[in-house]
């Protein structure tokens, strides 16, 4: 059975004929007259490349991805049921560094009503962990949330006004100007800032709300300085250390993600797979805006299950 109804009339007798068509076509498939093109060349691209499904390792972003808030997406939930019954490897990545790695377990377990293990969820606030540890910092500000804050302690780094070697700015959806003027009054001091990630928005059921981005900018333009290092997505390194935590190589691996200047860019980096949902920032003209093309685009995960279902 062919993935999508749309495409039945154009693969049940036309196959060879149309793949040969496409193949001819220009290699910019979602650069067409309209709509109707587009969504035609999106379909024919990832039926071709349906094989590209069969993987060890799936990577999921999150918010806008998954779910909306706390509103789940359409296909998510049977799609990760589908992985779990074939014994596929899955983890969910996120950039949101404003709830902690538990707060974003449970919240998994409860949208998906699927157990959820702490290892299979990474975010950017244990990737700035890691950096800082590396960096051999110890005492930061944190222009970030209370759960930001919380993590940062958990693993033994110390968040502080006295004295910071530096400053570490996250998704802070309890941002005051008290906390702003303080982060900018400490780099126009000297002291260096990093960004837990450079996402502008983050998706929620009511609309787009400011992401650390849109911090960095602020920031900058206030004080005229950038930040020393901006983690999260797209930074490989997110990908590249849970590659090695599972020993799968890059052509292993897909990830799935509604943004294509971090996730989708990150998969390239590394050399995945990668799949673009359209359920969150990113939208079809945004590829050729970021002049990065993702290897598939889905409008719904009920769509990643019908050619899933089709290469099993």
């Amino acid at each position: 059975m062919n993935p999508f109804d749309k495409s039945d009339v154009y693969f049940k007798n036309h196959d060879l004929i149309l793949i040969f068509i496409f193949d001819k076509m220009s290699e910019k498939w979602w650069n067409k007259e309209n709509n109707d093109e587009i969504e035609d060349a999106r379909i024919l691209n990832n039926y071709k490349k349906r094989d590209l499904l069969d993987k060890k390792l799936f990577i999921f972003d999150q918010d806008g991805t998954i779910y909306l808030n706390y509103i789940l997406l359409d296909g998510a939930k049977d799609f990760i049921n589908i992985l779990k019954k074939k014994k596929k490897k899955f983890v969910f990545i996120t950039n949101n560094s404003s709830k902690k790695t538990d707060t974003y377990r449970e919240k998994l377990t409860g949208i998906l009503n699927i157990k959820i293990n702490l290892d299979q969820i990474y975010n950017s606030t244990l990737a700035t962990i890691e950096y800082l540890k590396n960096q051999k910092i110890s005492k930061i500000y944190c222009m970030g949330t209370q759960e930001f804050i919380e993590e940062i302690n958990k693993h033994g780094l110390i968040c502080t006004e006295e004295d910071p070697q530096l400053i570490v700015v996250a998704f802070d959806t309890t941002l005051t100007y008290e906390k702003l003027k303080k982060t900018c009054f400490f780099i126009q001091n000297g002291l260096e800032y990093i960004a837990t990630h450079p996402d502008k928005v983050c998706p929620t059921s009511d609309g787009f709300i400011p992401d650390t981005g849109s911090f960095i900018s602020l920031i900058e333009s206030a004080t005229g300085i950038k930040p020393k290092k901006v983690l999260g997505k797209p930074n490989p390194e997110i990908i590249s250390f849970l590659l090695e935590k599972y020993q799968i190589k890059p052509k292993e691996c897909i990830v799935f993600g509604d943004r294509i200047y971090t996730d989708i860019k990150m998969g390239k980096k590394c050399g995945t797979t990668t799949a673009l949902m359209l359920t969150g920032e990113s939208k079809i003209h945004d590829i050729e805006k970021f002049n990065i093309e993702p290897d598939l685009v889905f409008r719904s995960f009920n769509e990643v299950i019908n050619l899933f279902n089709e290469k099993s």
